[in-house]
């Protein structure tokens, strides 16, 4: 017998495309979660955007793509036409036997469609119903569409990240992506408590702007006290020295320094061998170091580029010093740290292994990154496009043989993309991810 989950017995509704929503019920699934994906064949983006095993596209391309398998695992997918009377019939016969409807839609394309949290909440009373779009279904920005690059810059995490005297730049290429995930899981773990204490659904209005802009807290309240931080890199804004990222002997291998106090400074000093400059008067304080910091930066990086990035942040650590190594993510795939902590999950898919097998972020007793035996959360394979139209169909709503091929004819389901979607593939590019 399987082992039960968390969230057994939990059915999620998921019209949702590209990341911050999937990602963010894509951990549900591997709690326990039923994710049933309603997908359309004439919108599949997050399908198209690789990379493909070896980085060529096999005859199915719509079902091979990594990161579609990486933000939808553990997941069903059912392909239909929900902007059909047909369609949009069976998907309300769909919620009456879910708990929980989330979209990542523009503000007021649900209510147009009669898929509002009010019109589905006709339908099964105690519905949950989240929609996580750019900025919310409120206040002046509500109709504006994003992509987590446009968030990154609106929630300012964009204007303080820099180099000191240099142009605003990206953090990372999906990280808004990552933390509205994040905040959509969370999300809705609250929401099923609620339920499961007062039996009473609710209705979630997320935002991506929201919630990146609670990653900048610090500096908005910063300003507040009419402080204001400038770009200074990889550097720490105030007061703390040697604090960057220093070059290492191998091209583009790098290791992190962060020393706050003195004692952390006494053991750099030694860790690296005590060199005159070291001793100098205007590195004594902690205020000196950090007004002299240029020069400390330069000093130290004539030692760290005779390190192996590896090495160097081992030594420094064996001194009490905090350090670490720059690592890629290649090296993160072969840390024997990660493999001793079992954290990597290989999902090998039991169907036509389209996509191959995966190590993802995870671990396999968890499938998190944190340990808690006791609440299993493996994960399972993303779905082809479509795959359980007739598990889902047949078996929640009893549909024969017969009903789901008549479907099939009148265009209302599909198992694949539509004929334009087909006659458009992809170039077989390599995205970083």
């Amino acid at each position: 017998m399987a082992e039960k989950k968390l969230l057994d017995g939990v059915r999620i509704l998921a019209l949702e495309q590209l990341m911050v929503l999937p990602y963010g019920t894509a951990m549900l699934g591997d709690m326990g979660a039923e994710v049933i994906r309603v997908e359309h064949p004439d919108h599949i983006i997050d399908r198209r955007m690789g990379p493909w095993p070896d980085n060529s596209m096999n005859e199915q391309w719509w079902n091979g793509q990594g990161g579609y398998a990486n933000w939808n695992r553990s997941k069903k997918s059912v392909c239909m036409d929900v902007f059909t009377p047909k369609g949009k019939e069976l998907f309300l016969e769909l919620v009456k036997k879910s708990d929980i409807v989330v979209d990542n839609f523009r503000t007021g394309t649900t209510l147009r469609l009669g898929l509002d949290h009010d019109s589905l909440a006709k339908v099964k009373p105690d519905i949950i119903t989240l929609t996580c779009n750019a900025f919310g279904s409120t206040g002046p920005y509500k109709a504006y569409g994003s992509r987590a690059r446009t968030i990154d810059s609106f929630c300012g995490l964009s204007y303080i990240t820099g180099y000191e005297g240099g142009a605003s730049l990206r953090a990372s290429g999906n990280y808004m992506d990552h933390n509205g995930g994040l905040g959509n899981a969370y999300s809705l773990l609250l929401a099923i408590y609620h339920k499961r204490k007062t039996g009473k659904g609710l209705r979630i209005d997320a935002s991506m702007y929201e919630f990146g802009s609670q990653c900048i807290g610090p500096a908005m309240l910063e300003v507040q006290n009419d402080m204001f931080q400038e770009r200074v890199a990889s550097a720490h804004p105030y007061w703390k020295a040697p604090y960057n990222v220093y070059p290492c002997k191998t091209k583009d291998r790098w290791v992190a320094i962060c020393v706050s106090n003195d004692e952390e400074w006494k053991n750099l000093k030694t860790a690296i061998g005590a060199p005159g400059w070291a001793d100098e008067s205007r590195f004594d304080t902690v205020i000196g170091r950090w007004e002299n910091r240029k020069t400390l930066d330069d000093l130290l990086s004539e030692w760290t580029r005779q390190q192996d990035h590896l090495e160097a942040a081992t030594k420094l650590q064996e001194h009490r010093v905090p350090a670490g190594a720059v690592h890629n993510a290649e090296e993160l795939i072969s840390d024997p740290h990660l493999s001793e902590r079992d954290y990597f999950d290989t999902v090998r898919p039991e169907n036509a292994t389209n996509v191959g097998s995966h190590s993802y972020a995870g671990r396999a007793f968890t499938g998190r990154p944190f340990r808690i035996p006791e609440i299993p959360t493996p994960m399972g394979p993303a779905p082809d496009m479509g795959e359980h139209n007739r598990d889902v169909l047949q078996g929640l709503l009893g549909l024969s043989d017969q009903d789901i091929e008549q479907l099939e004819a009148d265009g209302i389901l599909w198992n694949g993309p539509s004929a334009a979607e087909l006659a458009n593939p992809p170039a077989p590019i390599r995205v970083g991810l």
